[in-house]
């Protein structure tokens, strides 16, 4: 598909006004945005802008996050064992777990935040009652990360309503977002749009199971990861 033929189609859809959702939840946002362009994947090839292009539609008050991605590979600097077993809490399947979130805005109920080198492009997770780091991720191979997997993305905006209980949807805004980059990703840190989940427990013998270090951010606040804007609708 050429970006004339997608715009033309984005047009369409958009004068189509409200459209009932063909399913339920969070999901059906993009799932009938799909059907609406007529795919069956969360991509489109746009070949005269370099290649394939993800699709992420969002409700446009959305205060949801979504994953980016996750990374936790030689960024450790203690051992995740002893975090878990002093900062962790028992959970609902009795392990000894460390699962939450945290900002740069301020320390979490367990006492971890985010940090800031803007000098050496880092972002390093912190404790208030610990005096070193615990780890540190840079702000270039967090960004080579995302661009692998969501170097160019048409983010598509829309009202929606219910009617009896049923979803509607009008898509009436839609972007081209290319080339993050790793200031970008400092940014979003800073203004505490972009957030890190912890997700880790004890496994029965003993042994740490980590489900990676995610990177988080709002649908509506994707475009502040990237250099280059393009409005298409």
């Amino acid at each position: 598909m050429q970006l004339k033929v997608l715009v033309k189609k984005l047009e369409e859809i958009k004068t189509t006004g409200f459209i009932k959702t063909t399913r339920r939840g969070p999901t059906g946002i993009g799932h009938l945005f799909e059907n609406q362009l007529g795919i069956n994947e969360t991509n489109v090839a746009i070949p005269d802008i370099g290649g394939r292009v993800e699709i992420k539609a969002t409700r446009r008050n959305a205060n949801s996050l979504i994953t980016l991605f996750t990374f936790n590979r030689a960024v450790w600097q203690v051992k995740q064992k002893d975090l878990i077993n002093k900062y962790g809490y028992t959970d609902e399947n009795g392990r000894q777990a460390l699962y939450n979130t945290v900002s740069n805005k301020s320390p979490n109920s367990q006492g971890f935040y985010l940090t800031l080198d803007k000098e050496r492009n880092l972002v390093i997770l912190r404790n208030i009652a610990e005096k070193d780091d615990i780890a540190i991720w840079s702000t270039y191979v967090i960004a080579g990360k995302f661009m692998t997997k969501l170097d160019r993305l048409l983010l598509v905006l829309a009202d929606n309503k219910f009617e009896e209980n049923i979803e509607y949807f009008h898509f009436n805004e839609a972007y081209l977002l290319e080339n993050p980059t790793p200031e970008r990703f400092l940014d979003a840190f800073e203004k505490n749009e972009l957030l890190i989940d912890l997700r880790m427990h004890l496994k029965s013998f003993g042994g740490v199971r980590n489900h990676g270090t995610a990177f988080r951010i709002s649908e509506k606040n994707l475009t502040l990861l990237y250099s280059k804007v393009r409005k298409l609708l």
